[in-house]
């Protein structure tokens, strides 16, 4: 695999064409420097300046210079963008896949320590989510301990699903007890799966544009969140701190229709209460949600129907989306200021602590 730097270095390799030299990167720290320590971000524009500072937490980090639609990402592109819309990015490289395990946790270290090097040039501008080799239990235990204790990661980032596996799959047990003993914040994106590819209609003429985000994405994070909750893991892992995807996906709209199985013989009131023992909405509103893809007024007025106000986080998926677009949609929405002030950075201030000052 070819990476933009160097694995387990800071330093921006000969072969970027795409991001600033080494020079540029320096003067870019300099200027950092310069506003002080008491300044997070180091340079802001004047629009971003009145809306005030904002903390992504849907931001993809692309290693190999391509987004998985094969378009060019860069660096110092993803940095101009963020500055001038005064944006903190929990960066993510994304899923680690591989079968073999040995190829899995090389790869996960490697990603890993390429983002790390990202956050130590950018101080004040990036967070990480570190991944982990979900098909190598022992390995995602070791870069669990590595990515907290030696990259002082701010949480970690995970699939909806590894091939046919979904979170709440009891091999993943381990993982899971750990990052729940850690107390850890959990980034959840979703991923294609066996199960469901994207619908024939995608490829007919002219739709070659319709992929599985349209329909399978936002269904895949509901299903994680059902096998999470079919295995009590929101129940008997209390410490993890769940935020998935897209405004929970297509989930908030079944909740309604989880609660009146109660009246369903096969199901009924009885294994209802045992699945869910305060009910479904009080199990799903444990969960926090960033709001990419899910600014849409009838998507919002939704979610803050059954989610904490407190639970509803900023969301752009740059690079797929430019960060102006989420920015755009959330003041154009006919909310409380106050609300969109919280959504942007003060609750993920209350996730994040060393962002407090941002908030």
């Amino acid at each position: 695999m070819t990476f933009l730097l160097s694995p387990g270095s800071h330093r921006l390799s000969s072969r970027c064409a795409c991001c600033a030299p080494a020079a540029g990167r320096r003067g870019f720290l300099a200027g950092a420097a310069a506003l002080g320590a008491a300044s997070l971000l180091p340079r802001i524009g004047l629009a971003a300046a009145k809306r005030g500072v904002s903390i992504d937490f849907h931001h993809h980090l692309e290693p190999t210079g391509k987004t998985v639609e094969g378009r060019p990402w860069s660096l110092q592109a993803a940095v101009d963008e963020l500055e001038r819309n005064e944006v903190i990015a929990m960066g993510w490289t994304g899923p680690v896949f591989d079968r073999d395990p040995g190829e899995a946790t090389k790869k996960a270290r490697q990603y890993n320590e390429w983002a790390a090097g990202i956050v130590r040039d950018h101080p004040g501008r990036f967070g990480q989510f570190a991944s982990l080799p979900m098909n190598d239990v022992d390995g995602a235990l070791a870069e669990i301990a590595h990515a907290f204790d030696v990259l002082k990661v701010d949480g970690i980032g995970l699939a909806t699903n590894y091939g046919e596996s979904w979170l709440g799959d009891r091999r993943f047990e381990p993982i899971l007890e750990e990052l729940n003993r850690r107390k850890a914040l959990v980034y959840v994106h979703p991923a294609q799966a066996p199960c469901c590819t994207a619908s024939a209609f995608a490829y007919e003429r002219d739709n070659d544009f319709l992929s599985a985000p349209w329909i399978e994405f936002p269904t895949n994070t509901a299903r994680t969140i059902l096998s999470l909750w079919a295995a009590r893991s929101t129940q008997r892992l209390p410490g993890i701190r769940w935020v998935f995807s897209h405004g929970g996906g297509v989930m908030p709209i079944l909740l309604g229709r989880f609660a009146g199985f109660s009246g369903w013989e096969t199901v009924g009131a009885e294994r209802l209460k045992a699945m869910f023992p305060q009910g479904v909405h009080a199990e799903f509103a444990k969960l926090y949600f960033e709001c990419a893809q899910a600014y849409a007024p009838e998507a919002m007025a939704l979610l803050r129907s059954v989610v904490p106000e407190s639970h509803l986080l900023f969301g752009s998926d740059y690079s797929y989306f430019h960060v102006s677009h989420a920015v755009g949609l959330l003041d154009a929405l006919k909310i409380p200021e106050a609300l969109k002030t919280r959504i942007r950075r003060g609750n993920a201030a209350a996730l994040l602590p060393r962002w407090a000052r941002a908030a």
